[in-house]
């Protein structure tokens, strides 16, 4: 496990648009550590390659998996070992509170820059939403394929009836984590929000607060049309271990 740390201990690596930078760390290293991780902990891991679509997804939902703020660093190494699935997904889960902390320790000349910064991160969360949307949805449609073939070809061996049971598992926990990911993204700008409204209130809070009304709706929006399939379950696979999706936690306020 020293190795493990030590390898994750690399931070994450935002690259453009908020997707990882493509390196062999981000794309064969790390994964591969995770998966051995994943199968220890006897969570779902395929040994199939993705698709090009399910490789789109987890790159499109990257930035609404990790914590907002790049100098939020405790939180966003621990979301790295989560996403990585090099941490136990549970156990690693980052604290919505450090958005607000990073922001309120940052040196700023205005006192309507907080706002102004929370609203530029919400309208990043927004626009995009629609693009994972749109992908996610592509991926459970084929993954309903998947599932069908399962069904009339006959010569499949176990291994790749769980393999591809597996990767229908794994696509699911994608949807379930980025869904999580802007749960925590709402809880921090709320709480940033409270916590500025104290210490300096401005005109500029009311654009936030419209920003934040926003970004709920359209996470709304995508319960409705991207993760309906893929969260409530309509693919008629084995569903992985209670513990490997992510339980929403209660709204929280920063005091």
């Amino acid at each position: 496990m020293a190795v493990l740390g030590g390898l994750a201990g690399c931070g994450p690596q935002p690259g453009d648009l908020g997707r990882p930078r493509p390196n062999v760390m981000n794309d064969e290293i790390m994964p591969a550590i995770g998966n051995v991780a994943a199968r220890e902990r006897g969570e779902p891991v395929s040994g199939y390659s993705f698709t090009d679509a399910e490789r789109e997804m987890r790159q499109l939902g990257y930035a609404l998996i990790m914590p907002t703020h790049p100098l939020d660093r405790w939180n966003q190494y621990w979301a790295e070992l989560r996403r990585t699935r090099i941490g136990d997904p549970v156990r690693f889960d980052p604290d919505p509170r450090g958005y607000g902390h990073t922001l309120a320790r940052e040196d700023y000349r205005s006192s309507k820059a907080r706002f102004i910064r929370m609203v530029d991160d919400m309208r990043a969360d927004r626009s995009r939403i629609a693009p994972f949307c749109a992908k996610a949805v592509e991926v459970a449609n084929a993954d309903r394929i998947r599932e069908g073939a399962i069904g009339y070809i006959a010569n499949l061996s176990a291994v790749e009836i769980r393999s591809a049971r597996d990767r229908i598992a794994e696509n699911r926990m994608v949807v379930h984590w980025v869904r999580h990911g802007l749960a925590q993204h709402v809880q921090a700008y709320r709480g940033s929000l409270n916590t500025q409204l104290v210490a300096t209130p401005e005109q500029e809070a009311v654009l936030a607060e419209r920003e934040l009304a926003a970004l709920e709706a359209d996470i709304a929006r995508m319960d409705v049309i991207c993760a309906g399939g893929a969260i409530r379950g309509r693919i008629d696979v084995e569903q992985a271990a209670p513990r490997y999706y992510p339980t929403t936690p209660e709204a929280l306020v920063i005091k």
